[in-house]
């Protein structure tokens, strides 16, 4: 035990050693390969007075002297053409750090060039500030022949004028107790431990970080310069429909460059793009749950898809557009049999019919379907929701009559049908189409609801006048136009949820885009599953019906 006591360096007097942290002297020379020392190609042999040569860096699980860590990483951290992301979090033995985490990466301004950004986290937020590499503005410098004092930046003043390097040491002082620091070549992490050590453990670098763009590995290699590790501030929001996309600018959506979205068609841009994200998910769905008649389509039998109100069909256009392309971006784009039939069977194969009551609406997007090369298969009629003739290139079986691909019939089948914003009771006759065609996915986006509204005040003023009305306990909510309308909206929509899943539908209303895009953002989504309706369901209907005294429209259509 006293021997143990008196080989720990703090047990020991003042200015002595511990005798085991004293290189060994040999009395005969070693024959180990640590022994020989390559000099100019020759090898010798170490003699006993030599002191043994310097440890190389830790490629695993080694406890090593803080301060030589902490140096360790910020050589990795201050420089911009290794350092991909540094994380610090959890607290060191005695120790209370300022932040709950702290976050560094080196980031490509628009204006100052490549920055190292500094994310501090508390409790609540978070606190970003960006600083400047002392080797970038060193170079910098010397090049404009003007003095850098060090690296800091010109911009702000206090601690976010500080260095890449000053920021760093701060950081260090904080005492966490954990970094993780991830370069392009390794992954570098420290648990601090306690007398002033550390454990190093270092791994091969994270495949996302190993490679750049195109799978090849590019580093910074000129001062404010762009690599791989180096991260653009203003990152692109990865997006369904590119800007560039041609049909876009066929629209008149994106500018003729199709560098950016028009402002005044920005909304009409998100508005697309979600409810195309909605239409991919829910045929997917629609497909995977074995939803009634829709099987995975083919070249011979192509989904079709109808469009009722289409308008200037951004949303026919986006539909095709993107299911037509959004399984194949994971095939190759060499030219081989292989290929070729790997494209065949990702494919989604479709046709879409867009129909509008405006003749110009036809005219102007069957224009852009030719500009396109679409139209063989998007085609464009016009007439109303209720009646206008639907015809689809491919014939089938279940249309009846002689139809084929000279002579198309009027079709009786249909997989898909999307409304988005047919006003009033339009929404309630793209329903009854959707219904006899027996369509097994249906999307509507409803807009206004008048209908139900006159029905609502017809019934109030009823109540008003001493009449006995079904719904006279609602007096102080029917009572303002305000509250009675948008009363009125909830009510039309809950009617035609409820009629769907009368007639074999699963339905789902939901909200599809965010209020500030447009405030008809209410979503139908009705899969046919061909199953009837409890008895259940048809007492909360009946109830419905009794409880406020109408009857809604979509019920009287299909009636007639």
């Amino acid at each position: 035990v006293v021997r143990r006591t008196c080989r720990h360096p703090s047990a020991l007097p003042p200015g002595r050693r511990a005798w085991s942290s004293q290189p060994r002297r040999r009395c005969v020379a070693s024959a180990t390969a640590d022994d020989f020392v390559g000099d100019g190609g020759q090898a010798r042999t170490r003699t006993s007075e030599e002191p043994p040569p310097a440890t190389p860096t830790p490629k695993s699980n080694k406890t090593r002297d803080l301060q030589q860590s902490y140096d360790l990483i910020r050589a990795i951290i201050c420089d911009p053409t290794q350092l991909v992301k540094a994380v610090a979090s959890g607290k060191a033995k005695g120790h209370d750090p300022s932040w709950r985490r702290v976050e560094m990466r080196p980031v490509l301004l628009k204006k100052g060039g490549v920055k190292l950004q500094v994310v501090k986290y508390d409790e609540r937020q978070a606190f970003t500030s960006n600083h400047n590499y002392d080797i970038l503005a060193t170079e910098s410098g010397r090049a404009n022949g003007r003095n850098t004092n060090r690296g800091r930046s010109s911009e702000g003043s206090g601690k976010n004028n500080l260095s890449a390097a000053e920021v760093t040491s701060e950081a260090f002082g904080e005492g966490f107790g954990n970094w993780r620091v991830e370069t392009l070549e390794t992954v570098v992490q420290i648990k601090v431990l306690k007398n002033d050590l550390a454990q190093v453990h270092e791994t091969k670098a994270l495949l996302s970080n190993a490679k750049g763009p195109g799978g090849k590995k590019t580093t910074l290699v000129t001062p404010g310069g762009e690599g791989s590790n180096i991260t653009d501030h203003d990152r692109e929001k990865p997006r369904l429909l590119s800007p560039d996309d041609p049909f876009l600018i066929a629209v008149g959506v994106s500018s003729k460059d199709g560098k950016s979205i028009k402002a005044n068609r920005r909304d009409k841009y998100k508005q697309v793009e979600e409810f195309v994200k909605l239409v991919e998910f829910a045929v997917s769905d629609a497909v995977s749950s074995g939803s009634n008649e829709l099987n995975w389509p083919t070249e011979t039998r192509p989904v079709r898809l109808v469009d009722l109100g289409c308008g200037n069909a951004y949303l026919t256009f986006g539909a095709y557009a993107h299911l037509t392309r959004a399984h194949l971006k994971n095939v190759d784009d060499e030219k081989s049999e292989k290929n070729d039939a790997q494209k065949k069977k990702n494919q989604i194969f479709m046709e879409v019919v867009g129909v509008d009551v405006k003749r110009q609406s036809r005219e102007t997007n069957s224009r852009v379907a030719v500009d396109m090369g679409w139209e063989n298969n998007c085609v464009f009629v016009e007439g109303t929701i209720a009646e206008a003739e639907v015809t689809f290139p491919t014939p089938r079986a279940e249309d009846g009559g002689n139809a084929s691909r000279n002579n198309p019939s009027s079709a009786s089948v249909v997989d898909v049908v999307l409304a988005l914003h047919a006003c009033d009771t339009a929404t309630d006759e793209a329903l009854v189409r959707a219904v006899k065609w027996r369509a097994p996915l249906t999307l509507v986006a409803p807009c206004c609801h008048h209908d139900l509204q006159v029905r609502l005040k017809e019934h109030t003023k009823r109540a008003e006048n001493g009449v006995q009305t079904s719904h006279n306990g609602q007096g102080p909510l029917m009572k303002h136009g305000i509250l009675r309308e948008r009363m009125g909206d909830v009510l039309t929509d809950a009617f035609r949820a409820h009629v769907m899943r009368l007639l074999g539908h699963r339905v789902d209303v939901t909200e599809w885009i965010g209020g500030e895009h447009t405030p008809r953002n209410t979503m139908i989504k009705a899969v046919r599953t061909g199953g009837g309706a409890s008895k259940q369901t048809w007492r909360e209907y009946d109830a419905m019906v009794a409880e406020w005294g109408v009857t809604p429209r979509l019920a009287e259509m299909l009636r007639d």
